[in-house]
């Protein structure tokens, strides 16, 4: 937390807005309204491009590309032939390869913020996420992104508090070109936003950008683990046992409440994904299991001073962003010029109107030997591949949800907030799990061990669906984001 004085900052009340923050949502929520009173989106109207261009909600077009696809499934999926092998894939049930079925999801469409002009600094906290999934998606499809309703609800406490609390929740939408929903999304998060008062602003406030606002836990302050000999052992014990079901069918009637698949394990994660408008990340480095567990080239492998064990050429485990990758937001450490030669001038176009005003690369991103958060959809990709291993090829994840930093975690390290009404504590929902809570957060260096039970199966539209209750944990065993997933099975 910034080293700033109490009485530098306004007292804020529920409800009760001065005349800067009055203005500023007035505007939010004459936007807000508007989606929340559109109705219906007209979906075949959506797609031929008939809509008015100020019908409200309406977000980016997504012209999903092969590269984009492939780009992802190199870090998360190396092994499975259904992201791999298209013929394969066909045989699968897939009209071609694949994209996660999270695809279009990206947050920071749908998502929006307190008013930027109506504070000075700003905390995030308690995500809870969730998407459904009805269609998958291949490399030439065209994603439509539609919000249908924003919300924001004040959780300021009742006695007063420097920090505005608010609870963001924002519902949507992801068509593609036949006017097929793809997607339902569902994202949640709170911010407690703080105003100095006018006496008290720093001359110099915000002239270092987005380090100056952000306020957060020091969630980098935990112990720098090193990585021994042991622990190596103890990843490739949990390698070798791990699961990728493939072409054997996974029956619903199979699966028994209380079972546990096959742990899966990623990482040291060297660096965290950053956003991308097509709602997965760039950046981010995948595992070297194959590498580690082939003694040959486990040989030539260079050690860091932090234990962990790297290839020579940084390429080879943290993939190339490709043409067709377009980033969303970029981070001055030596790759901001190599991706900004990627985005084409519509690209660009697209990207300046995007933001939300919170350039995350500064909280995701890293200079040197620092430290820096795992973003919260970069759990739910390695989860998904953790999922699917287990499932199988005629397995479809129905819908997956996840959540992180919760208040009483932030509390725990100095950073108290308002608890939200809506954030999910996905454990407490399974018995054998009691104790077991979210005590940190994930950042570059963990590693993500990868845990799940199936909590409950039941059919459902036809559907037979096994919900498994998911979780990750660092090299400590302290668990960082947990959460839920519907998977329907064959069945006999």
């Amino acid at each position: 937390m910034k080293n700033y004085q109490e009485e530098d900052f306004i007292v804020r009340y529920p409800g009760i807005y001065d005349e800067k923050e009055q203005e500023a949502l007035d505007k939010f929520w004459k936007e807000a309204n508007a989606i929340n009173q559109r109705g219906a989106i007209d979906v075949e109207a959506l797609v031929t491009g008939k809509l008015p261009e100020d019908t409200p909600g309406l977000g980016p077009f997504i012209q999903v590309t092969e590269a984009m696809i492939k780009y992802n499934h190199e870090k998360y999926e190396q092994e499975n032939p259904v992201y791999n092998d298209k013929e394969y894939a066909k045989k699968a049930g897939y009209l071609d390869i694949p994209a996660y079925r999270t695809f279009g999801c990206h947050d920071d469409t749908f998502t929006t913020a307190f008013p930027p002009e109506a504070r000075d600094t700003l905390c995030v906290s308690q995500a809870s996420h969730w998407i459904e999934n009805f269609q998958d998606v291949y490399a030439g499809d065209s994603l439509y992104l539609v919000t249908d309703k924003r919300v924001m609800e004040d959780i300021t406490p009742a006695e007063g508090s420097v920090y505005r609390s608010v609870v963001n929740y924002n519902d949507g939408s992801v068509y593609n070109q036949k006017g097929e929903l793809v997607n339902k999304v569902h994202f949640h998060y709170v911010e407690s936003v703080r105003t100095f008062k006018p006496e008290r602003r720093p001359e110099n406030f915000g002239s270092k950008g987005f380090a100056d606002i952000w306020e957060a836990p020091d969630w980098m302050g935990k112990e720098d683990h090193y990585y021994t000999d042991e622990d190596y052992e103890y990843f490739k014990e949990i390698w070798k046992k791990e699961e990728i079901r493939g072409a054997e069918p996974r029956y619903w009637e199979d699966v028994q409440i209380g079972e546990r698949p096959a742990v899966n394990l990623e990482g040291p994660l060297i660096e965290s994904a950053l956003p991308a408008p097509f709602g997965h990340g760039i950046g981010g480095t995948r595992t070297m299991k194959k590498e580690i567990l082939d003694e040959e080239i486990f040989k030539t492998m260079i050690r860091d001073h932090h234990g962990i064990y790297k290839l020579q050429n940084a390429k080879d485990y943290t993939p190339e962003i490709p043409n067709g990758a377009r980033p969303q937001f970029t981070i001055d450490d030596g790759r901001e010029a190599e991706m900004n030669e990627k985005l084409d001038e519509t690209a660009k176009k697209e990207n300046d109107g995007a933001t939300t005003g919170v350039d995350t690369s500064d909280i995701h991103g890293t200079e040197g030997d620092a430290r820096a958060a795992i973003i919260n959809f970069y759990g739910r990709d390695l989860t998904t591949h953790h999922l699917l291993s287990w499932a199988g090829d005629d397995a479809r994840l129905e819908s997956i949800s996840w959540s992180i930093m919760p208040s009483e975690t932030h509390a725990e390290w100095g950073c108290p907030v308002p608890k939200s009404p809506y954030y999910v504590y996905y454990m407490k929902q399974v018995p054998e799990l009691e104790g077991k809570r979210i005590t940190t957060h994930g950042v570059t260096r963990d590693i993500a061990e990868i845990h799940s039970v199936v909590a409950d199966k039941y059919v459902r539209n036809g559907k037979y669906i096994a919900k498994l209750i998911w979780w990750i944990n660092d090299i400590t065993g302290a668990i960082w984001i947990d959460g839920a997933a519907e998977i329907s099975l064959p069945h006999k």
